[in-house]
């Protein structure tokens, strides 16, 4: 799984949000899953790693 140029986090589908904030989302089946926005970066990387496990492991 790659990330693009831009990316400041270092994971695909966390990305720096307005002030202090992160945003975790996912794409699944063409559209984009918004996961939430975070205070803290550790936080978006866990939801992000949480819906990886909800939507791509069951499929097999």
């Amino acid at each position: 799984m790659s990330k693009g140029k831009r990316n400041k986090s270092g994971v695909k589908g966390v990305c720096k949000h307005r002030g202090n904030k992160w945003r975790a989302n996912i794409g699944f089946k063409g559209k984009q899953i918004n996961l939430g926005v975070y205070d803290d970066k550790e936080d978006s990387i866990k939801a992000r790693k949480q819906a990886e496990k909800e939507y791509y492991e069951p499929i097999k």
